[in-house]
């Protein structure tokens, strides 16, 4: 019979095997194969600042000012205008693609063990898939495509 000490080290030994798994998956191939163009494209790294900034000004003079006030309506208009050019550069879509892919086995790493566990062990699960550290479009909280 293992003890507490061994216990946890077997369990975090599977933890780091499905860690391996994904840095060996093609999904995660793709994604670094993407990330390092994007890495190499300046003007897509300077799109992906913009339209972190404008989805944020918007967001915030909608908060302060109501969604229909003009100002928040010029705020959407310049953001949609980013994310409109943003949609000329292919090597973003298949950045966020790629993104997304990897995000989805995480996320589903993540609810297998939620899901087996919960019938066990108080597991506070989250209504939005967006909140938490490991929760939600990857894209969107590295200032990705912002258009989630």
């Amino acid at each position: 019979m293992m003890n507490l000490v061994d216990q946890r080290a077997a369990i975090l030994g599977k933890a780091h095997q499905i860690v391996n798994l994904l840095q060996s998956s093609e999904e995660m191939h793709r994604f670094r194969q993407a990330s390092d163009k994007m890495n190499r494209h300046a003007d897509a790294q300077a799109l992906m600042f913009i339209v972190k900034a404008k989805r944020n000004a918007f967001s915030q003079t909608s908060l302060r000012h109501g969604y229909d006030h003009p100002a928040s309506i010029k705020a959407q208009q310049e953001y949609e205008t980013v994310l409109d050019q943003i949609a000329s550069i292919p090597l973003i879509d298949e950045y966020r693609e790629a993104q997304e892919d990897l995000n989805d086995i995480v996320q589903g790493i993540l609810q297998t063990v939620v899901s087996t566990v919960s019938g066990v062990l108080p597991v506070e699960k989250s209504e939005d898939p967006g909140s938490g550290a490991a929760g939600g479009c990857g894209s969107c909280s590295s200032g990705g495509c912002g258009r989630h």
